[in-house]
């Protein structure tokens, strides 16, 4: 199902507003001078339309930084698992971000056929609503073919001149739709507007990665113990920073709490990062990755070799919110190009 519309800008948060009086609304708000985040809103006038990337990815809706699995009880030796079920609507989420919930999609529903039920309730739960965005110097979508993406949305809204080109893609977009005051049915005219500004956006991007995104597996390989990855950790924190931030980054540890009585408790999943030196730690006291450059070499690993062979394309998106969020200010995209230039050198000589 795919048909176009037009709505203004005040149409558009009209129907944000009746939106939010029957269903639950997560969108882009400001917060302090530069920053934005998801949040649960309850006004539309509380929604940024206009925002180059969020701190943290919309991935906080699907995959929370911290969740129950289930509740437990001596008792009667019973546990129920804790499943959230409960319809919201996900809107203004950017191409790179719905590419990054693809990925989610995979990692969480099909990768090694163990789907991951809390993940995928809330993803059967979720409408989700695309939006064209406003790059700045970190973006590197085009890099990693996420510039284009609509997959995932159920609809799509792109900024043209008189209000917003929107693409309903699906049976819940449909229903959107229903809600919204002042939509009109789209002309050829708006059609090429809504091009023109998607193509104009995408020459906004000037950060790059020097290689198409098919080769850079077997580049990093070629260069995997390059002295890049051991400069770069000499600048690491390891604080995490930059796996917390990762639309695609889906690893985490899982807690027990019990209350004092021993009588009940709760299991919790939560976010844990490969750049803490904790985190490959196993029985025995072995740590696979206990030196830092082992660490940061496999973040990069991660992203553009390992999970880039088995799934066929790269595990980032472009968003650019490691290198922007980065404590120590390492730039992903100038590791990767010096690490392609050092392997060009190696071939030249």
């Amino acid at each position: 199902m795919q048909r176009t519309a037009v709505v203004s800008e005040s149409g558009l948060r009209d129907l944000l507003g009746r939106i939010i009086e029957t269903s639950r609304v997560m969108a882009p708000v400001k917060r302090g001078k530069l920053s934005y985040d998801f949040e649960w809103i309850s006004s539309p006038d509380d929604v940024e339309l206009d925002y180059v990337r969020t701190v943290l990815p919309p991935k906080k809706a699907l995959l929370p930084p911290r969740e129950d699995l289930l509740k437990f009880e001596r008792e009667d030796a019973g546990a129920s698992p804790v499943i959230e079920e409960e319809p919201f609507v996900l809107f203004g989420v950017h191409s790179c971000d719905l590419t990054g919930i693809r990925e989610l999609d995979w990692a969480m529903g099909q990768r090694h056929g163990v789907p991951d039920p809390h993940y995928l309730a809330r993803r059967k739960a979720a409408t989700i609503v695309g939006m064209s965005c406003s790059p700045d110097e970190y973006c590197f979508c085009t890099s990693v073919g996420s510039s284009d993406t609509k997959e995932g949305a159920d609809l799509f809204v792109t900024a043209i001149d008189g209000g917003y080109f929107v693409e309903v893609l699906s049976e819940k977009g449909e229903e959107l739709m229903k809600l919204a005051p002042d939509a009109r049915e789209a002309s050829a005219d708006d059609e090429i507007k809504a091009k023109a500004a998607l193509e104009a956006r995408k020459e906004q991007i000037t950060n790059k990665i020097n290689a198409p995104a098919e080769k850079l597996p077997g580049l990093l390989e070629q260069n995997y113990a390059s002295e890049i990855f051991e400069a770069t950790a000499e600048r690491c924190y390891s604080c995490g920073t930059c796996t917390n931030v990762c639309p695609t980054c889906f690893c985490f540890d899982v807690d027990d709490e019990v209350d004092l009585l021993l009588s009940s408790g709760t299991r919790e999943r939560k976010y844990d990062s490969c750049q803490f030196q904790d985190f490959a730690l196993v029985a025995g006291g072995h740590n696979f990755r206990g030196d830092r450059s082992d660490r940061v070499r496999h973040r990069w690993f991660r992203k553009f070799v390992y999970l880039a062979q088995e799934h066929g394309r790269p595990f980032c998106v472009g968003c650019g919110r490691c290198s922007k969020q980065c404590t120590a200010g390492i730039s992903l995209v100038d590791v990767v190009n010096s690490v392609l230039a050092e392997a060009r050198e190696e071939v030249a000589t």
